[in-house]
């Protein structure tokens, strides 16, 4: 049960273009039908960057078994890698907070946790953390099922490669109805800083969103869906 509910927190890396206007996401997650989780994503630019922001928060019958919120920002260049990003989780009452400050030209990552300083060099750079690099494979064009692309991500204290590969083309349901999407799937190569025991996922990408996002589990699967889709906007 710890690991369904940590593995819906995947979903806070949903995605879509950034720009200058400020751009709100809401997801549900479900598992096995139940409501058990709420997402936000935010992007927006703030001091020359670009700005993530999502927050998670169990719903339901999950929040009163497993109570977890999560917000967790990153800020990116503008070749879309993270200059610093803030981790800030609160589980069963007990808060961590974590930060890390990347150099992306030297390949160093400092992580600050507690008042004490790590520093990690990397061996592949520049890297994504894994919230940029969710971003990252938004942002990325496919044109025939099969392409696969590469990410480095860090997590772990390292840098670890992660696959995104085109499957093909599959019709939602949405609440603006039936949508043509990519399904990608994507390898993580690492134990995700918020999931355990998974390193698999999908993501349904249309438009320059993702509609939805399923994780694979032990017993079923773990499901995030756009619930604020504004019909009347047609993005490119």
């Amino acid at each position: 049960m710890r690991s369904f509910l940590l593995s819906l927190f995947i979903f806070f890396f949903l995605f879509a273009e950034a720009g200058a206007e400020r751009l709100v996401l809401k997801y549900r997650v479900s598992w096995l039908g139940m409501k058990a989780g709420k997402i936000k994503f935010v992007v927006e630019e703030e001091g020359g960057l670009t700005k993530l922001y999502a927050q998670a928060k169990t719903t339901g019958l999950a929040k009163l078994i497993f109570p977890f919120k999560s917000e967790w920002t990153t800020w990116i260049d503008k070749d879309g890698y993270p200059v610093k990003s803030r981790i800030w989780r609160k589980k069963r009452g007990k808060e961590v907070l974590k930060e890390y400050f990347f150099d992306q030209r030297q390949g160093v990552v400092v992580r600050r946790k507690k008042g004490r300083e790590s520093t990690y060099r990397l061996e592949h750079y520049p890297v994504h953390d894994e919230l940029s690099a969710f971003y990252a494979t938004m942002r990325a064009r496919f044109k025939e099922a099969g392409e696969e692309k590469v990410f480095w991500v860090f997590a772990r204290k390292k840098a670890n490669k992660s696959t995104v590969r085109y499957l093909e083309d599959e019709k939602l349901d949405t609440p603006c109805g039936p949508w043509w999407a990519k399904k990608l799937e994507v390898e993580f190569g690492f134990e995700s800083e918020l999931i355990k025991r998974s390193k698999r996922a999908y993501l349904w990408q249309a438009k320059g969103l993702i509609l939805k996002s399923q994780g694979e589990l032990a017993i079923g699967h773990v499901t995030g869906k756009l619930v604020n889709l504004d019909c009347k906007e047609e993005r490119p």
